[in-house]
């Protein structure tokens, strides 16, 4: 039982610490605002991992014949939420006085950045059978693994803002929210492309 959940939690600090989306976010946070406002985007992916978890749990028990289907919607929904980042992101690099987020607005974002990243749902689909018995229904397994999954989120992009912060504090921070806001709004968009791609080959696949 040790190593069963050892190996988890390995293999979910990998997939937590990979740059993606979701560190892009709490980076860019990191950078504009103080750092309460980072920890609530935080524990936002955080709170929405376990949401993803739980979707994922239900579509394995109850409804594998449309995960195909369910990871299209995601795709499609995700890239939508994806540009209009990528559209944020290059406003705050174009104005030298932005509107500020509200703790509430970024916890609400941190859970929309994991809800619509079809990677996170993909994830648990296709981890969580290596893990568990679907064929029965039991949910204090899952429960258990997402919240590992999502202590990691936790600590792994607390450290992403420790070294952003330290990294800020050494050189002129509002050249470097310049520049990243700019990176940012370019890697959004290419996330946001990529998932189009992806969901222009799945639309093909599931009806062909």
């Amino acid at each position: 039982m040790n190593t069963y959940f050892i190996s988890f939690f390995i293999l979910s600090l990998i997939t937590v610490s990979s740059p993606g989306t979701a560190v892009l976010f709490t980076i860019n946070n990191t950078l504009n605002y103080r750092l309460t406002k980072t920890f609530s985007g935080i524990l936002g992916v955080a709170t929405g991992i376990l949401l993803v978890a739980v979707c994922a749990t239900l579509l394995l028990i109850f409804a594998a014949n449309i995960l195909d289907f369910a990871l299209l919607i995601t795709s499609v929904t995700g890239s939508l939420y994806f540009f209009y980042l990528s559209f944020n992101s290059w406003q705050k690099s174009m104005q030298k006085e932005h509107k500020k987020d509200t703790q509430l607005n970024l916890f609400q974002h941190g859970i929309l950045i994991s809800l619509l990243n079809p990677k996170a749902l993909a994830f648990f689909i296709f981890i969580f059978p290596l893990y568990l018995d679907t064929k029965t229904i039991s949910f204090h397994k899952p429960a258990l693994l997402s919240l590992i999954f999502s202590f990691n989120v936790i600590i792994v992009h607390s450290i992403y803002t420790y070294v952003f912060t330290r990294i800020a504090k050494s050189i002129d921070l509002k050249k470097l929210t310049y520049i990243f806001n700019k990176i940012s709004a370019a890697l959004f968009f290419t996330f946001g492309t990529l998932l189009i791609k992806q969901a222009i080959e799945n639309t093909y696949n599931l009806f062909t």
